[in-house]
């Protein structure tokens, strides 16, 4: 079987050298997964793009990580989860919100609760929600292009879990703080 390659910035190929150092210098590391993808350049480019379209929604970058953060617990993406994590607490979202939906339990912010629950609904049913699941979430405050909005969160996250699935990726020693099964404090 033919292995992925985890590329350094001098190894990949050019067309993915700079979405490295975007990613290097946005995170303050290269994330592992940006490694990997920088092997067939366009899936970087796509990631990258699809995420700056994402933090240009109407959701707080807190809650846009919320919501990649519910994605991936239901994907059960390890190194997905500690990222998210690392980033919803630096983007001011308590511990206890975030340790809540790690693990899988109800979140007592109301509006965040529905926002989790929303996007949980879609990622496990494929789409295939029921009305009453989005009068819930709107009943929050939230309106049909926030569930626009939503997909696009996804669908970054099935990237990224997808291939971190399929490359068994191993989280960066800067995201272990934030591993599956540590409580997050503040």
């Amino acid at each position: 079987m033919k292995k992925f390659t985890k590329h350094t910035i001098e190894s990949a190929p050019e067309d993915s050298k700079s979405n490295l150092q975007y990613g290097k210098n946005k995170y303050g590391m290269l994330p592992n997964l940006f490694r990997y993808m920088s092997g067939a350049p366009a899936t970087l480019d796509a990631y990258i793009s699809l995420s700056k379209i994402f933090n240009d929604t109407s959701f707080s970058v807190g809650e846009q990580h919320l919501i990649m953060l519910a994605v991936s617990i239901v994907n059960k993406c390890d190194y997905c989860t500690a990222a998210h994590s690392r980033a919803a607490k630096a983007n001011g979202i308590p511990s206890r919100i975030i340790n809540a939906i790690r693990k899988e339990k109800q979140v007592t912010d109301e509006r965040l609760s529905a926002l989790i629950e929303i996007t949980q609904k879609i990622t496990v049913t494929r789409g295939n929600i029921e009305a009453e699941d989005l009068d819930a979430f709107y009943k929050q405050g939230f309106s049909p292009e926030n569930v626009m909005e939503l997909i696009v969160g996804i669908s970054i996250k099935t990237i990224s879990n997808y291939i971190n699935h399929i490359t068994e990726n191993v989280i960066n020693d800067e995201l272990k703080p934030f591993a599956v099964g540590k409580e997050i404090v503040d």
